[in-house]
């Protein structure tokens, strides 16, 4: 009894709990805490396991071990979990083993399990036979450690880690449907993406359809961080140039045919900036070039039709939101939202001080 009081002392003070702080944990006296730790009397066996939780250590720590002890276990195991690929990978699985063994609330180290059991399923050591591909009890184990940690674990780092394990056990087993359901968990943006795990999951044309999309998805973030460098740049400049002709370049690239679909609305922010480039220079009448090739690509904007895209994209359909029939940059209080891309840029360049010298040319009229 003296030995278990003291424990409980040592363990409260090192978890920064005061007697009353621990009773009130336990549904306890703090007078019953006080005789716990001056050892004349002992905690009903009912409130062990709820001590090992509270007091962060497993039942034969808070029997028997020395903190000191403890703490160098502790090391040694987060050691292993952190930095597993220094590691030979059987030793990993043998303490990982030992770390749920004795800390088995702990979801940091039953992650840390499931990924050496899915990682040691493929050894073959561990395989039913030579013949097989993987252990199926082990990636059985695995799924079953990720599946309590998802459902129990509130830390949404560890938590995604046994999703993405959970994914990628059901992927070996080839039970893609299954995989498919743990990708869906993922958000949309992180460190860990839907799209990512989605790739992992789909087969044959699914997921050449997937990839196709990613690469729709990032090219339009792309083209618009690209914008950036000559829209609201005061001079045209190589990087300028560079900027422009890298964007034009990309999209001849990748749609061919010269149907750009929605981009069609980043090319007219284009030549709207190359002409406003040429104005500055005196170069009137290629502005005005400029300015029919702007206007030329908003009439070729979609409008909420479904188009089938070529090149690259080829056999994906694609619609037009009505998010999307907005220009890359809209001027705020010069551009009437609810009207096309067509007549908002028509009302630009016959209202921004920039186009007036252009206004009396008989090219320039001639545009509307």
């Amino acid at each position: 009894m003296d030995h278990i009081g003291k424990r409980i002392k040592e363990l409260r003070k090192k978890n920064d709990l005061t007697q009353e702080r621990l009773a009130d944990l336990l549904g306890v006296t703090d007078k019953a805490v006080s005789k716990w730790e001056c050892g004349l009397t002992a905690p009903d066996l009912a409130l062990i396991i709820p001590l090992t939780r509270i007091l962060h250590v497993s039942a034969d720590e808070l029997l028997g071990g020395k903190i000191e002890e403890i703490d160098a276990q502790r090391v040694e195991f987060n050691e292993h979990c952190d930095n597993y690929l220094k590691y030979d990978m059987k030793d990993n699985y043998q303490i990982a083993q030992k770390a749920v063994s004795e800390y088995p609330n702990d979801y940091k180290y039953l992650s840390f399990l499931a990924l050496m059991e899915m990682t040691m399923a493929h050894h073959y050591e561990y395989k039913e036979d030579s013949t097989a591909k993987y252990s199926v009890e082990l990636l059985e184990r695995a799924i079953k450690h990720n599946n309590i940690v998802i459902a129990e674990c509130d830390d949404s780092g560890i938590k995604q880690k046994s999703i993405w394990n959970a994914m990628m056990c059901f992927r070996d087993m080839e039970k893609y449907d299954e995989a498919i359901k743990y990708a869906e968990m993922f958000p949309a943006e992180g460190v860990l993406t839907r799209d990512r795990a989605m790739e992992r999951c789909l087969q044959g044309e699914k997921l050449t359809e997937h990839r196709q999309w990613m690469i729709y998805k990032n090219l339009r973030g792309f083209l618009i961080s690209l914008s950036r460098i000559y829209w609201f740049s005061k001079k045209k400049d190589a990087l300028v140039i560079a900027a422009l002709d890298t964007e034009e370049t990309i999209l001849q690239t990748l749609f061919p045919e010269g149907n750009y679909f929605e981009f069609h609305g980043n090319l007219c922010c284009a030549y709207q900036r190359r002409a406003e480039f040429e104005i500055v220079e005196g170069n009137y009448e290629r502005a005005v070039e400029y300015l029919r090739t702007m206007l030329e690509h908003a009439k070729k904007i979609p409008c909420g039709e479904s188009i089938f895209l070529h090149g690259v994209f080829n056999g994906l359909s694609v619609k037009n939101s009505e998010e999307n029939t907005l220009l890359p940059y809209v001027i705020s209080g010069l551009d009437d939202v609810n009207k096309s891309i067509l007549e908002q840029l028509k009302n630009r360049i016959k209202t921004l001080n920039i186009y007036a010298p252009l206004w009396k040319r008989e090219d320039f009229q001639k545009l509307f």
